[in-house]
């Protein structure tokens, strides 16, 4: 079955509009079903758009990684900054550090 994404993406923007980022994460994340590159890491990026309005860091930094990846060699710019803002989110709080951390 084929689907239009411009109708999904439409309607995940305006879940956007209406503060419902969990909603729209349903809709990218069906979009992104299948898509290994993420349509070149954009769906990536509205992923981890969303988890960060939702405050889920380790989740956003995930998804704009991820977008990072799919797009290379050029990134969007909108994803490095994503990245740049969650640098901050570890897992130092649960585990410390020099137990993971291989010298």
């Amino acid at each position: 079955m084929r689907y239009d994404f411009n109708v999904l993406e439409k309607r995940a923007k305006q879940l956007l509009v209406e503060n419902r980022p969990a909603d729209a994460i349903k809709i990218y994340l069906f979009m992104a079903d299948g898509d290994q590159s993420l349509d070149a890491g954009y769906l990536g990026l509205k992923i981890g758009q969303c988890y960060e309005r939702m405050n889920d860091l380790h989740a956003a930094k995930y998804w704009y990684g991820r977008a990072l990846e799919e797009d290379a060699p050029i990134a969007r710019a909108e994803s490095v900054e994503g990245r740049n803002r969650s640098e901050h989110v570890t897992i130092d709080d649960i585990i410390a550090p020099e137990e993971y951390t291989i010298p």
